[in-house]
């Protein structure tokens, strides 16, 4: 009976290029996450043993569920190293040359760098996406417990709610929108909001004005209640209406008490995965806060530039590192600082122009696609 094979025909040639880009790129990423973590969080960590009083074991603890944040950082500059090194060496050994000669094309000598770097794209997004949001949130509470900290008994003060409405019904737009609810409250304390103010208007205007001592969202009725006030009707021609007390109301505010759910979990950035981005995004544009829609946007589109950047280093570092003139040498690292701090540059100024306004935020691929441009000019110049 037949074998089947269900994995696809490796060459002769891919196996052995694997052979020797695996073993420097696991190296490479074990030194650049060291390297990376002792720079990125050892010594804010120290002076916490110093300052703090935290425990030596406590530190390591932490140590250990940041790892996943910077391996994750470290694998494209590995890649990026690694491909440099070794094409450079199968330059210098002239096996790039003796491969030409029987044949073979550029191209072909670069596809298992590439199809490893595909692999490795996908495996970074799923860490990404999946450990690195729980460990660096773990990482915070066991910070913050350690620091006396607890992030649910910070008081607030002046907390603004707003919800956008559409006037013809339609998905949230600059042109049609207008302010359906704002919520005030001085503070938030015990649960409750303290001396809360809420304005409610239509298509035509200001319609009702709720003044309450406190309020507070009940998560099983999925209601906001408001107590102890009064609610003031605004006439068609601006006036007060009739004033009515209450001692208590209730009222289904459901996107304020999605954006008030939210601000409870205290999340940062580096502690949601993209779901949760997309879903304070979409709060967000319900709300028109600009700032933060841009914020959690740039975000959203990390999570994929990221793993993609993977594929597009190795593409760029195979083409650099390919060196048809033996005599001229490489030197991996530095070739490697100065394209990173480039890229960063060049990330640094399109998010600064994101920030603004001034560009789209898809500009923030554009980092990926230079790169990836580059990476074919030079392959492309190399076989000519």
């Amino acid at each position: 009976m037949k074998k089947i094979n269900i994995f696809p025909h490796i060459s002769l040639l891919e196996r052995y290029l694997i052979s020797e880009i695996i073993p420097i790129l696991l190296f490479t990423i074990v030194i650049v996450t060291v390297v990376a973590e002792s720079i990125g969080i050892s010594f804010e960590q120290f002076s916490f043993l110093l300052t703090e009083q935290i425990s030596l074991g406590t530190l390591i603890y932490l140590h250990i569920l940041k790892l996943p944040e910077f391996i994750v950082f470290a694998v494209p500059i590995a890649i990026l190293m690694t491909t440099i090194f070794v094409y450079d060496k199968l330059s210098s050994t002239r096996e790039i040359i003796a491969l030409q000669s029987c044949g073979i094309s550029l191209y072909k000598l670069i596809y298992p760098a590439i199809n490893l770097s595909l692999i490795l794209s996908l495996i970074l997004f799923i860490v990404n996406e999946f450990i690195v949001p729980v460990s660096n949130y773990q990482a915070a509470i066991t910070l913050e417990k350690a620091m006396n900290i607890n992030r649910w008994d910070i008081k607030n003060n002046d907390i603004v709610y707003k919800e956008l409405a559409n006037r013809n019904h339609e998905q949230i737009s600059d042109e049609n929108n207008y302010l359906k609810y704002f919520f005030y409250a001085e503070r938030f304390s015990n649960g409750k909001m303290k001396e809360v103010t809420l304005l409610i208007r239509d298509t035509q205007g200001l319609k009702v004005i709720i003044k309450s001592k406190f309020a507070e969202w009940n998560q099983g009725e999925k209601y906001w209640y408001f107590y102890d006030g009064i609610k003031s009707i605004i006439n068609p021609d601006g006036s007060y209406g009739q004033g009515i007390k209450f001692d208590k109301i209730p009222l289904d505010l459901s996107h304020i008490s999605s954006q008030f759910q939210l601000d409870r979990e205290k999340l940062d950035d580096r502690e949601m995965n993209i779901l949760q981005i997309y879903q304070r995004l979409l709060v967000a544009k319900k709300a028109g806060d600009i700032p933060n829609i841009i914020k959690l946007q740039v975000n959203f589109q990390k999570r994929f530039t990221l793993p993609s950047s993977c594929a597009v280093l190795a593409l760029l570092g195979a083409a650099i590192g390919i060196n048809l003139q033996p005599r001229i040498k490489y030197n991996s690292l530095t070739i490697t600082l100065v394209i990173l701090w480039l890229i960063k540059i060049f990330e640094a100024i399109i998010h600064a122009l994101i920030i603004s306004e001034n560009i789209s935020i898809y500009a923030m691929w554009l980092p990926n696609i230079l790169a990836t441009v580059f990476g074919f000019y030079i392959l492309i110049k190399k076989f000519r």
